[in-house]
């Protein structure tokens, strides 16, 4: 490029620069106003409102945060120091069970999901750049343009992210109550299989001594070989009895340590606990539904489930515009180089025309200026770019989101009916068990030691064959085994129960509530 053309580029670039900055200015303005993307990704408000939620409903504030898992490890070694009772053993679950940390973990997720909701779309930045053919000043073109269908879009989008997030938390501090459930049964089974070991030692001594006695008196010729064969034959009975009775035990303690996540140290695992009494009353059958329909966290997440359906109805209502782009363009005007001048040439032809040695005529500064003061060299605007939905208003997507709203609200109102019939099946389990611990406990037991005891008696004296104390004996068990039975099964349906109605029972006669527990809830994200 000659030296004058490359000067005059330079000069109009100048020229252009003011213009320039200003339409920087201009479209950076409008959205130097919209909200800064720095909103941190915070979910330790969440996680204490599941740990709020889980001691609420169990009465165990031990719950495993991802943010600082030294202190959980800290925490269970601390509780497996001494033994383990059932309440221990739940918290040691609440704090080390895989699971429920995976669960955990996904409230961090849907914490992230609400706010990227939250956030605008990134604007868009065009540049072009042409040179002229022959040389000149360039072509350039800068476009800078925002996505506005957020502003109808973010409030619907965030109260959804909202809801999601509500029902993560559900979720998690509902999986607490059902590892709770989980625990609390295996604990039972295997105090139950720890107590029907015992029992079983202790029928095992007895029948030695019996097959004993049966052998003395067989020495002494007092009683046949059958009687010693029988007694003989009882006591093997037992003892096959007491090996299966401890290979369960081993395998309840199994199950109990993978639920408390300590697989690799089963060893660590002692529990020191003993089967729980059954509470004085139980609340009625009212009272026990309306605590279920109002404090079940599966009700809870089918009804944010219903309302966040709801909210997609009305997000592809407004998608009917779904892109809208507001900026502004500018644009500086492509310039052909002057040729450059002959100054001999241009000499010799304004001396010819006059007559004589001419100089060659030459524009003055005003003159010049005057006439680039009336060329446009830049162009600055507006821009709006949208999508016209002539074809698609997107009818079947608001069609498919209003049966969507549709089976989420009748899915609601299923979960209600469950949770009804839970609460009624698991209230007629727990009394039923009830009533037969009282059975088994107050007389079958008792008539089956007397019997036993008095069958001994007349054995020892010889008043009465073997046969008569085997079966005595044998029915001593049988009752023992299904008392023990029924100390587990009540055991496991009160926690049935608590999980029916969504935490720990409800008193007989609840006293009324001062405050709703939702006030008391911090940092929950708001609707608008």
């Amino acid at each position: 490029m000659p030296v004058l053309a490359m000067m005059k580029w330079m000069r109009t670039l100048s020229r252009c620069r003011r213009t320039a900055r200003l339409a920087m200015a201009g479209a950076a303005l409008p959205f130097a106003l919209a909200p800064v993307a720095c909103t941190p990704v915070d979910a330790r408000p969440d996680y204490a409102r599941t740990r709020q939620l889980v001691d609420d409903r169990v009465g165990a504030d031990d719950v495993f945060d991802p943010g600082d898992p030294a202190a959980a490890a800290a925490r269970v070694d601390a509780l497996l120091a001494d033994g383990l009772t059932v309440d221990e053993a739940v918290r040691i679950a609440l704090l080390n069970n895989r699971d429920f940390q995976v669960t955990l973990a996904e409230i961090g997720v849907s914490r992230a999901d609400f706010v990227q909701s939250t956030l605008w779309t990134n604007p868009t930045l065009a540049l072009g750049f042409n040179l002229p053919e022959g040389g000149g000043v360039a072509d350039f073109t800068l476009g800078f343009t925002q996505q506005i269908a957020d502003l109808w879009q973010i409030p619907v989008r965030r109260r959804m992210t909202a809801r999601q997030l509500e029902r993560t938390i559900a979720q998690a501090a509902r999986q607490a109550l059902e590892l709770t459930a989980q625990v609390r049964t295996q604990c039972y089974d295997t105090l139950a299989l720890r107590r029907a070991a015992d029992l079983a030692d202790q029928n095992a001594r007895l029948a030695e001594r019996i097959a004993g006695a049966a052998r003395k008196q067989f020495d002494a010729g007092q009683v046949s070989e059958y009687d010693v064969n029988l007694t003989r034959a009882s006591l093997l009975d037992i003892r096959a009895e007491l090996i299966n009775t401890r290979a369960q035990l081993q395998k309840s303690q199994t199950t109990l340590t993978d639920q408390l996540g300590l697989a690799r140290a089963p060893q660590a695992v002692q529990l020191v606990d003993e089967l729980p009494d059954a509470p004085a009353d139980l609340a009625t059958d009212g009272v026990l539904l309306a605590c279920a329909l109002d404090r079940r966290l599966d009700a809870r997440a089918a009804e944010l489930d219903a309302r966040a359906a709801e909210d997609n109805l009305a997000l592809e209502c407004r998608r009917v515009f779904p892109d809208v782009q507001l900026g502004l363009a500018f644009e500086r005007n492509e310039k052909r180089a002057m040729p450059g001048r002959k100054i001999a040439a241009d000499t010799a032809r304004s001396s010819l025309e006059a007559g004589r040695l001419t100089a060659p005529s030459i524009e003055s500064r005003g003159q010049r200026g005057l006439a680039r003061s009336q060329i446009i060299d830049a162009k600055l605007g507006p821009s709006l770019a949208l999508t016209l939905p002539l074809w698609d208003q997107n009818q079947a997507q608001i069609a498919k989101a209003r049966f969507r709203a549709l089976q989420a609200r009748t899915r609601y109102a299923q979960t209600l009916d469950t949770i009804a019939r839970q609460v009624n099946e698991t209230l007629i389990e727990a009394r039923r068990t009830e009533e037969l611990v009282q059975l088994y406990r107050n007389d079958s037991v008792p008539i089956a030691e007397a019997t036993v005891k008095g069958a001994t008696q007349l054995y020892e004296a010889g008043e009465q064959n073997a046969l008569a104390l085997v079966d005595a004996q044998e029915k001593l068990v049988t009752r023992q085994r299904e008392l023990v039975n029924a100390l587990r099964d009540r055991a496991i349906a009160l926690a049935n129960l608590e999980l029916a109605v969504g935490g720990r029972l409800p008193q007989a006669n609840p006293q009324p509530k001062e405050h709703d527990d939702e006030s008391e809830k911090p940092d929950r994200p708001q609707d608008d």
